[in-house]
């Protein structure tokens, strides 16, 4: 039976049985990352799946926090008064099939 999780750079989540689940906490998860603050390139958020108990897992959703060009040429944060360098936005990476 396949199981679900997902996880960060930092955390996972507790296992799920349904995919809809994990999407769930996938989509909480990037709002409460990007809300805290990520690091472009190396902040990230994935859905994993196994069939083992997570001795060996396939990643099939993952985003990765990359710089958003087009809203920080409109205005940086520290010019809005924020405390951090530049906007961040989740790109999909694509997993390449082993």
């Amino acid at each position: 039976m396949k199981k679900y999780r997902v996880h960060t750079e930092n955390d996972m989540s507790h296992e799920y049985e349904s995919l809809d689940q994990a999407e769930q906490t996938f989509e909480r998860w990037k709002e409460h990352s990007m809300s805290d603050g990520v690091i472009a390139h190396e902040s990230y958020v994935e859905i994993v799946e196994s069939d083992d108990d997570f001795e060996d897992y396939k990643v099939i959703k993952k985003v990765v926090a990359v710089i958003d060009d087009e809203r920080t040429e409109l205005g940086t944060p520290r010019e809005e008064g924020m405390d951090w360098d530049y906007w961040a936005k989740w790109q999909e990476v694509e997993e390449e099939e082993a």
